[in-house]
């Protein structure tokens, strides 16, 4: 499944990602929104050099230590990150996104922070 890429996998009741996500080289958009069961990604997910858009708005991923992978996916123009209650900061390897047109994060009860270098 080289070739996929587009996964939209939002509102189900998925409690994991496989690893072999990671394999999906050719992924552009991934949409995790309001999966409420996933809590964590794998590892593997640096591994989509090609991802243009990351939505988990209203799922319950708890980003904190994915900062670091998430900056891995170095072409990223959109990520979407809304209504997530796990986020109370926003790490400054955001910065690190150069491409990064968008960053929604729009009603995160329990966002405190952003880093100085957001701007």
């Amino acid at each position: 499944m080289g070739s996929l890429h587009f996964l939209y996998i939002s509102g189900n009741a998925i409690k994991e990602l496989p690893y072999s996500i990671g394999h999906l080289i050719g992924l552009q958009f991934l949409g995790l929104e309001n999966c409420k069961y996933l809590k964590s990604l794998p590892g593997s997910i640096c591994g989509l050099k090609s991802l243009l858009q990351f939505f988990g708005d209203g799922s319950n991923l708890d980003l904190e230590g994915y900062w670091e992978i998430i900056e891995e996916l170095e072409h990223l123009i959109q990520l979407c990150l809304g209504g997530m209650a796990a986020i109370t900061e926003v790490s400054s390897s955001i910065g690190r996104l150069k491409d990064l047109q968008i960053l929604r994060l729009s009603n995160g009860e329990n966002l405190v922070t952003l880093p100085n270098n957001i701007a």
